[in-house]
């Protein structure tokens, strides 16, 4: 009798869990998932395609009642790109209409409980987006019509006329004259001096033939903004790249530089033209970030030994082989870990299905060597990828993430992927 009433009460647990769970608030998530983004496409939400976009709004249960979250909205060009009015790429769709290719943009954080039949909603649910997370639990937020209520909060503040970002982790000012070089990065929590130094961008090649090389760096890689979208999920900015040689414009370039609470995204695109493209001989491009006395940083790559590298100003027997095993397109990931309350995590990939360019990584430990435009001596480290070949002509372009956190825990082959891989996403017709 007592085993078919435990048995009984156990299928009645199993059976009831998923209401028990919904009317129940979820733990709070693991720092490597609090803070990523979730993004829905209007592809996936056919319920809000064809609404003003001003109409929108997201909301989840807080202490059992729908609240508004911080969200946005973001809309794209027919390239694939964030849409700018002052970008010569056309919207793809109707501007300030949510399309299919718009996407509505949150923290997984913010998600809540389920909710439940006769809880007040200022304005009508249109869609519930259900997040089930690696520890199991689902989580819940709504897509509002009509609401009025907004959150306040602001996960990244910026401003491109200020050149300057800031969010809970991290901030970052740019150069007025040029946003392709950094003034100050300062890390919330990290020990020790500004730990970054500056982003790195260099053209090496021949011109015409491969005796006369020249290598072309921040100085010649002017960027100029363009637009800016502030947002409290996702800032961005439309910058105009315009690479100068001997005085001439040698090539002009699309980037988009994207501001999340924890990571920073580059998003480079240009036409090369052909004629100019036969100017150049075996060019190669490299994007790197140089580390400021981070010595005693542990340095991990995909492809390298598990030893990794430690920054100590010279290259030893384990950064050569890092070199040597260096990164490829499909696996290309790279760990920095200050051991001081600060880890750095960097990504490559390249856009379209023409771009399939060899990459190299680009590493550089010393004490001494100078790689102007800098701030500080030394590379301690210098670190990121090299693209050694450019197309004919056509479309060229590439994508380059950095992601910053206080500190991942574990083994970098498990949480590096996790990184960014964001939860199961279910939309669902409201309750």
């Amino acid at each position: 009798m007592n085993n078919l009433c435990t048995k009984l009460l156990a299928l009645g647990l199993l059976f009831f869990s998923p209401l028990v769970s919904a009317l129940v608030e979820p733990p709070p998530l693991p720092p490597l998932d609090a803070y990523k983004v979730i993004q829905v496409a209007g592809v996936d939400l056919p319920q809000v395609v064809g609404m003003e976009i001003s109409d929108i709004s997201v909301a989840a249960i807080i202490d059992d009642e729908l609240e508004p979250v911080p969200f946005q909205v973001d809309e794209y060009n027919e390239g694939g790109a964030l849409y700018f009015e002052s970008w010569d790429v056309p919207i793809d769709g109707t501007k300030d209409i949510f399309d299919e290719a718009d996407k509505v943009l949150f923290l997984f954080k913010d998600a809540g409980p389920r909710k439940q039949k006769g809880q007040f909603v200022d304005g009508s649910v249109i869609a519930e987006i259900e997040l089930k997370g690696k520890d199991g639990i689902y989580r819940y937020a709504y897509i509002i019509k009509g609401s009025k209520l907004r959150s306040e909060e602001q996960y990244v503040r910026y401003s491109s006329e200020l050149a300057h970002v800031e969010t809970d982790f991290y901030s970052l000012t740019y150069d007025k004259e040029n946003h392709l070089k950094w003034l100050d990065f300062t890390a919330r929590d990290y020990l020790g001096e500004p730990p970054l130094d500056s982003m790195k961008i260099r053209l090496d090649t021949g011109f015409v033939t491969s005796v006369a090389q020249v290598s072309l760096d921040n100085d010649q890689f002017v960027a100029q903004p363009l637009g800016e979208m502030v947002g409290p999920i996702r800032s961005a900015s439309q910058q105009e790249v315009t690479l100068w040689f001997v005085g001439l414009p040698l090539l002009t370039i699309s980037l988009q530089m994207h501001h999340y609470p924890q990571n920073i995204l580059y998003d480079v695109r240009v036409m090369v033209p052909s004629g100019r493209r036969k100017l150049m001989s075996n060019p190669s491009l490299s994007m790197s970030v140089e580390g400021n006395k981070l010595l005693g940083a542990l340095m991990r790559t995909e492809l390298g030994p598990v030893e990794g590298g430690i920054v100590d100003g010279m290259i030893d027997e384990n950064e050569q082989a890092m070199i040597e095993s260096g990164v490829d397109n499909e696996r290309n990931w790279v760990w920095v870990t200050t051991q001081r309350n600060l880890d750095l995590a960097a990504f490559f990939n390249y856009l379209g299905d023409e771009n399939n360019e060899p990459i190299a990584l680009h590493l550089m430990d010393s004490m001494d060597d100078l790689d102007p435009p800098e701030r500080f001596p030394g590379q301690l480290p210098n670190m990121g990828y090299k693209i050694l070949n450019f197309p004919d002509d056509g479309f060229f372009g590439f994508v380059v993430s950095i992601f910053i956190n206080k500190g991942y825990k574990g083994d970098p082959t498990v949480f590096m992927p996790e990184i960014r891989t964001p939860p199961e996403i279910k939309v669902n017709a409201p309750i």
